[in-house]
């Protein structure tokens, strides 16, 4: 007899002794049984807080060790087309290590080269080499934790025995459709139409810069106020057919108040307005061309993996996968019943194997997490779209290593079920809040496309770049026959800096307005956006939980109702 837990190899009287029919106990672990040693293998939870942590001590020791910029209109200040790369590495090492380890520890990497060459802070550049020597150290430990894995999976089963238990029924290739494999190629589209984009936004405005520099005058002013929360000082001209007038202007450093400082204005232009001392910053192209080129690059790897893991010659494994309703499929090793993986199959709709219980599988491919794998059932091959994820990943389990009761496991689970219901309750909640405020704004936003309504002027007075998102402008509106004016409103659809005006509709019928809208269809695209995004938030939570009732209320049917073939 097969000791407890090991797969039993048998065959049927009278039958073909290599038709081998593999039969895996489903026992559950008992309370002295540790856990599976392959989701053991995992990094404890605290090293994503570790990682978090160094990046914030990175930054504050670059900030705090950054020297005082001193602008002169003989050595002013020039652009730092550095900054914003890092600000993108930096953000893209600190969100994606929870889902994507390696590209974060990547970008990270090369945060920290461009640190360590470019940061003026001396001791930004030392916790940068430690960033950087965390990153090719949490790399080092990633790749022998993953390759010990792999060590694991194979030992867990026997290639001789998997390719013989298996009759492939159908070898033809299989191609992968449905909205999974559309994801992937969809955000290196995007990234790459970000890098162009980036590249022709810097140009133009590049050029734009220069043209207002080449035709500006100067002019004498002095600091009337302190900075405020968008870092803008207001000053007053002191000379020239502007004298008098206040202008605000953002600067990089607060300067002190009453100092002299010299402007540039462009007489063609009345609305732009800088200092001599201080260049506009424009490279801030350079960071989203990062963002879009990690993005291409992620996802031309993904497709390479996917490409390279369909046509796996490696010597298959027999392992045990069950297909899930939500488009996964589960990974068990043979000889346990543990699911320790899962993977995305791009079927399209529905998998033919869901509500069929588990199956025998011949896996080929490295079985470790983040790896690429090709599955093969009776049935015929699985369209693998994404890579293996851990069951238990990123999550300490440490508790309990040595012995799990059942009530401790069941307490477990009923605290991932709530922390994954108070998720898609937060989820619907935002969505109906994104809904509430957008579609109160199709009405106006569409007679605004289509120039209906008051027409007027609308007069920026005050700009708030302080919450997440585009920036805010509110202001004056006066319409053109006299009838309405109104004054702190905020304009939507359009922008403008403090002091210009722009043209503006107001889409009420007397009473006091919240917003004005401009003219064109910008205001209707962006309305649309925020509706598109409050009705997938709400509508996917409700659409899992009513597919998961369904499937939970109707029995399985066919041939895979028994678990079997």
């Amino acid at each position: 007899m097969a000791p407890r837990g090991q797969p039993r190899v048998s065959t049927k009287p009278g039958a073909d002794p290599t038709d081998i029919i593999l039969t895996v106990s489903d026992a559950r672990p008992h309370h002295h049984q540790p856990l599976n040693p392959w989701l053991l293998l995992q990094p404890p939870v605290w090293v994503t807080y570790l990682w978090w942590a160094l990046l914030v001590a990175s930054v504050i020791a670059s900030m705090a060790g950054d020297p005082a910029a001193v602008c002169t209109v003989a050595q002013p200040c020039q652009p730092d087309a550095v900054f914003p790369m890092v600000v993108a590495l930096v953000g893209i090492a600190a969100v994606a290590f929870w889902w994507a380890p390696v590209a974060a520890l990547v970008a990270g990497l090369v945060y920290a080269a461009l640190s360590v060459l470019f940061d003026p802070s001396i001791s930004g550049r030392y916790v940068a080499v430690a960033v950087g020597a965390a990153s090719l150290g949490a790399l080092a430990i990633l790749r022998a934790l993953r390759a010990k894995q792999a060590q694991f999976a194979d030992r867990a089963a026997e290639a001789d025995l998997g390719a013989r238990a298996l009759t492939v029924r159908e070898t033809r290739r299989v191609r992968p459709r449905g909205w999974a494999v559309a994801v992937v190629p969809a955000i290196g589209i995007a990234g790459l139409l970000l890098v162009a984009g980036s590249l022709i936004g810097y140009q133009n405005q590049a050029s734009a810069e220069q043209a207002h520099v080449d035709g500006a005058e100067q002019v004498q002013a002095h600091v009337a106020t302190y900075a405020d929360g968008d870092y803008r000082q207001v000053f007053v001209v002191e000379n020239g057919p502007r004298a008098g007038e206040r202008v605000p202007i953002e600067v990089t450093e607060e300067l002190d108040l009453g100092s002299e400082r010299v402007l540039l204005f462009d007489p063609r232009d009345q609305s732009w307005v800088r200092l001599t001392s201080e260049p506009q910053g424009y490279t801030n192209w350079f960071g989203w061309a990062t963002l879009g080129g990690f993005a291409a690059a992620w996802s031309a790897g993904h497709l390479l993996s996917r490409t390279r893991a369909a046509r796996q010659d490696d010597p298959p494994v027999i392992h045990r996968v069950r297909a899930m309703g939500d488009g996964r499929a589960e990974l068990t090793l043979a000889g346990s019943t543990q699911p320790i993986a899962t993977v995305w199959l791009g079927t399209g709709g529905p998998s033919p194997l869901a509500g069929g219980g588990s199956v025998p599988a011949l896996v080929a491919g490295p079985v470790a997490d983040g790896s690429w794998v090709s599955i093969t059932t009776k049935a015929g091959p699985l369209p693998v779209v994404g890579p293996l994820r851990a069951t238990h990943r990123w999550r300490e389990l440490g508790v309990g290593t040595d012995a799990v009761s059942p009530r401790v496991a069941a307490t477990l689970d009923r605290i991932r079920g709530a922390g994954a219901a108070l998720r898609r309750i937060f989820f619907v909640a935002f969505g109906c809040f994104l809904l509430w405020f957008s579609l109160g704004q199709i009405g106006p936003t569409w007679n605004a496309a289509h120039g209906l309504g008051a027409p007027g002027s609308f007069t920026v007075m005050t700009e708030d770049c302080s919450g997440k998102g585009p920036c805010h402008h509110y202001g004056n509106f006066v319409s053109n026959d006299g009838r309405h004016s109104f004054s702190d409103v905020e304009i939507v659809g359009d922008s403008a800096d403090v002091g210009s005006s722009i043209p503006a509709l107001y889409e009420g019928k007397g009473e006091t307005p919240d917003s004005v809208f401009a003219p064109g269809w910008k205001g209707f695209t962006e309305n649309g956006f925020y509706v598109a995004i409050g009705l997938g938030l709400v509508l996917e939570p409700l659409g899992r939980s009513l597919g998961a009732f369904l499937l939970r209320r109707r029995p399985p049917s066919g041939r895979h109702s028994q678990g079997g073939w």
